[in-house]
């Protein structure tokens, strides 16, 4: 089996379906990027993007990593956007907890969010963060789409955990959320 077959079929097991895929990247650009679309995950009416192949490089600072995405939205919008941020910020960003991503622009006609939180995955279990290759660990870690106030208040100094804290369970996922007011 293949490091990628690896990957793939841990992001299966995880979603309990198999994906589609959409090439991220431009013919010729190498390492290739997709991004993997699983539908009816977490939940059923959720979608769930997967970056496959961001763990080719490794970013000063910063591990092997794969991002991914859930919202309650039959949309890939939201899920090319998570294969975007991986291309476009691939060789700088380490994709860290706590890193922010303006996206400069809606990233969904169904939302007026237009920003990244990078956080550990709240939708999937701890043990299964990490895929071990053999060669290679990678962790996933989850992009949390943001509102440009609480893009703003968090590049201010304000607290990720607050806002995380402040939207329990599935409400991340929900792209027509009430916006986080910090108290």
């Amino acid at each position: 089996m293949t490091p990628a077959d690896k990957l793939l079929d841990h992001f299966d097991r995880i979603a309990g379906s198999e994906p589609y895929f959409l090439r991220i990247s431009d013919e010729g650009v190498r390492p290739i990027l997709n991004v993997a679309i699983y539908r009816g995950f977490p939940e059923r009416d959720a979608l769930t993007g997967f970056t496959v192949g961001l763990s080719h490089l490794h970013p000063p600072g910063g591990a092997h990593k794969e991002l991914t995405i859930s919202m309650r939205d039959a949309d890939d919008v939201w899920a090319l956007a998570c294969g975007f941020v991986a291309l476009q910020f691939r060789e700088e960003c380490p994709f860290g907890c706590g890193t922010c991503i303006n996206f400069r622009e809606q990233i969904a006609p169904s939302s007026t969010m237009s920003a990244f939180l990078v956080e550990h995955p709240r939708y999937i279990s701890p043990q299964d963060t990490i895929v071990d290759l053999g060669f290679r660990k990678i962790e996933i870690m989850q992009l949390v789409p943001l509102y440009p106030q609480e893009y703003a208040w968090l590049k201010e100094g304000g607290e990720p955990r607050m806002l995380l804290d402040a939207n329990p369970g599935w409400s991340l996922m929900e792209p027509r959320r009430q916006p986080f007011v910090p108290t």
